[in-house]
């Protein structure tokens, strides 16, 4: 079974923003880490910015997962209308790009 898709503008910038979010994020975990380790005294202003950061990080994964399962959804309906035998495979593609939501849970729950 061969899968091709094909990349919409939307999607194409939904998938930027995720990684320059993902990347901003993971700078500020390490930032933040240094942080703590120096001074155990948070700024509120450093502690708000970071909680800001962690739901925009969350906000984009969310969308890039919507997205996402909005088109491996009706796929994998239609695979399995075919032939019941791609059920594991679809559902497998469905699951996969839910735990981009739940690694957003984890960083939330982390900061």
């Amino acid at each position: 079974m061969t899968f091709k898709f094909k990349l919409n503008k939307l999607a194409k910038a939904v998938l930027i923003f995720n990684v320059i979010l993902l990347s901003l994020l993971i700078g500020g975990l390490v930032v933040s880490a240094q942080e703590e380790e120096e001074a155990k005294g948070a700024d509120p202003l450093a502690q708000g910015i970071r909680a800001v950061g962690a739901g925009l990080a969350f906000l984009g994964g969310a969308l890039g997962t919507g997205i996402a399962q909005s088109r491996i959804g009706p796929a994998v309906m239609g695979a399995v209308a075919e032939d019941r035998a791609n059920f594991g495979i679809g559902l497998i593609l469905i699951a996969i790009p839910e735990t981009l939501v739940i690694f957003g849970f984890v960083v939330i729950f982390l900061l």
